[in-house]
């Protein structure tokens, strides 16, 4: 994970529905995590009331939590959060890596960001500067969220407007058609 800092921009999260999908495993951990994240998307004017939270048991659970609330339509961005810490085996790698897949492909398939906060460490002091210390990534995560749903927003009133471009293009053979002949020549009825 880089060490650098997201450079911060003003954002307006006002009327923007976010939904945080977040891991108990860890919980202590996650919930400082979460904390931090509900605080930076106040601080960018994402009313309380616009904020959903749900827990999964850990952060394998996450995808199909995100895709289900994804499908719903009901919210403009999804953070997800858990902390996957090295251990004895790969397993932390698997789940850092299926899920980081997963969590793209319900952002893709969706249309809807899908932002990755499932810190993945190797020692609890990285998890702490990760979460509290120099390197928090939860404001990161709630600006992510905020910024990528406007540009999201932004573009799909791009599409609409190009299809209806589109669609009144292909109707410019109406204008063509005379006033008296609506139809065009009388012989259709034979």
């Amino acid at each position: 994970m880089s060490r650098e800092k997201l450079q911060r921009v003003a954002l307006d999260g006002q009327n923007y529905r976010i939904a945080v999908v977040a891991a108990r495993y860890n919980f202590e951990k996650v919930n400082a995590l979460l904390e931090s994240t509900l605080e930076a998307l106040g601080a960018c004017g994402v009313r309380d009331e616009d904020v959903e939270i749900f827990r999964v048991p850990g952060a394998n659970e996450i995808p199909p939590v995100a895709a289900t609330l994804a499908q719903t339509s009901d919210f403009d961005a999804i953070i997800a959060l858990a902390l996957v810490m090295a251990g004895e085996t790969d397993h932390n790698e698997i789940i850092t890596r299926a899920t980081a897949t997963a969590l793209q492909t319900v952002g893709i398939r969706y249309d809807v960001p899908v932002i990755n906060g499932i810190l993945s460490v190797r020692t609890v002091e990285q998890a702490e500067a990760r979460i509290s210390g120099a390197l928090a990534r939860g404001p990161e995560f709630a600006q992510a969220a905020v910024e990528t749903a406007q540009l999201i927003e932004q573009l799909q009133k791009r599409v609409v407007d190009n299809d209806l471009d589109g669609a009144l293009d292909d109707l410019a053979w109406l204008d063509e058609i005379e006033d008296d002949e609506p139809f065009g020549d009388d012989d259709w009825r034979k």
